[in-house]
């Protein structure tokens, strides 16, 4: 009994060594592998919306080995969201491509030079903003929304107020291409926009300046007008994708389409 133990306590202690040693032969691979994944893909919402509006987008990323992250934008202004941003991909080991939809595209626009690991930005429907402009700047050489377009709520304890888009106006201005029933839903489920981010002027954008970037233009969008989306991606010298008939949200009945800038951003910046 006691020399079968022995014999065991050896054929035990031979394995560990054996595994022991195929670890070490092991790390460089694990090494090289960790080093050649591809970039974290950090998908920022838009006003009026929520991280649903990725739901199509994070499932074509998922199956295509992206590891991927939808963090709520708070929508408190540029400044708060930017900071808040910041701290979200500080957290994120190795590089990263930030993705932002409509005000969204502000918020990256202002994070990414101050975060060494973003190695480029995708524009969705966006804001692309230079240095001192603001979404109402870029949108005043537009026709005005109607008076009724949105819904303040005064913010409670302070001045000022959070702004809703009125339900009669969700469907068929802001996600037009959206079947009834869905776009409903978001109506309902829709996150405010404090009233005072419309004038935040970016106070820098080396982001666009300086990463290679990457724009999807819907050209049935009736918030952002395509033409505005043409004008801030070619100042970007941004790679530019079209979606014929696309909403605002175009990513959420055309998805592939955002995902094929998203995977050519990855393949660009890994190589």
């Amino acid at each position: 009994m006691i020399q079968t133990l022995r014999v065991a306590g050896l054929r035990l202690r031979s394995i560990v060594a054996l595994a022991l040693l195929a670890s070490v032969a092991l790390a460089p691979q694990m090494v090289r592998a960790q080093t050649s994944a591809k970039p974290a893909i950090v998908l920022v919402h838009g006003a009026f919306a929520d991280a649903s509006s990725w739901d199509a987008v994070i499932s074509l990323l998922q199956q295509a080995g992206f590891i991927v992250y939808a963090p709520p934008n708070n929508l408190r202004g540029l400044d708060a969201d930017s900071a808040s941003l910041a701290a979200f991909v500080k957290s994120i080991p190795g590089p990263v491509i930030l993705v932002g939809h409509s005000y969204g595209g502000s918020v990256i626009s202002v994070v990414s030079p101050s975060e060494g690991n973003v190695k480029a930005l995708v524009y969705v429907d966006a804001f692309a903003p230079d240095t001192g402009e603001s979404p109402a700047s870029l949108l005043s050489a537009y026709p005005p929304t109607p008076k009724d377009f949105f819904v303040p709520v005064p913010l409670s304890g302070s001045p000022g107020a959070d702004l809703y888009i009125a339900p009669k106006y969700y469907g068929p201005v802001f996600a037009s291409d959206v079947p009834a029933p869905t776009s409903a839903i978001m109506a309902v489920t829709q996150r405010p926009l404090v009233a005072s981010a419309f004038a935040d002027k970016a106070p820098y954008t080396e982001g666009w300046k300086t990463l290679p970037s990457w724009y999807v233009v819907g050209d049935g969008d009736l918030v952002i007008p395509p033409a505005l989306q043409m004008m801030m991606a070619k100042r970007a010298k941004s790679h530019i994708s079209h979606v014929p008939g696309g909403s605002h949200p175009s990513m959420i009945m055309h998805p592939q389409t955002t995902v094929d800038a998203i995977e050519a951003a990855s393949a660009a910046t890994t190589k």
